[in-house]
């Protein structure tokens, strides 16, 4: 069988004989295995396991708890939050890039006035050189 990235490998886990305590895990292997095996019946993170990864591996089992409408509402708010920072982050995107062309509107005109050929306006600035004489 040929392998079509080397980068690229499964590990099957057999949760049921599983049988180590969390303070028995040692290897990371051994603390996802231990999460994944017991997340069912744990009621909070154990401090063993607070990191980052294993955070969001209990938030998201937290949500998946979650009874049907009240899902339902949790996912129709985050749908709300994520478009609500897509909108500020492509006002924040729109507004640097407006920015940016006005700087090279006001460099241009500067440029113009000192008598610059407009072939060198448009070389250091990025506008055409009909953009430019049409400022």
């Amino acid at each position: 069988m040929k392998v079509p990235d080397e980068t690229i490998f499964c590990i099957f886990v057999e949760l049921n004989r599983f049988g180590k305590k969390l303070e028995e895990c040692e290897t990371l292997l051994d603390k996802w295995c231990f999460s994944l095996k017991h997340i069912s019946t744990l009621d909070k993170l154990p401090d063993e396991l607070w990191t980052e990864a294993f955070e969001r591996l209990f938030q998201a089992c937290e949500i998946a708890r979650f009874e049907p409408e009240v899902k339902l509402t949790y996912e129709k708010e985050m749908f709300t939050e994520r478009d609500y920072y897509n909108i500020i982050e492509t006002a924040r995107d729109d507004g640097i890039a407006e920015g940016r062309a006005e700087e090279k509107i006001r460099i241009a005109k500067a440029f113009k006035e000192k008598g610059v050929d407009a072939s060198i306006i448009a070389s250091a600035t990025g506008l055409s050189e009909t953009q430019i004489s049409e400022l």
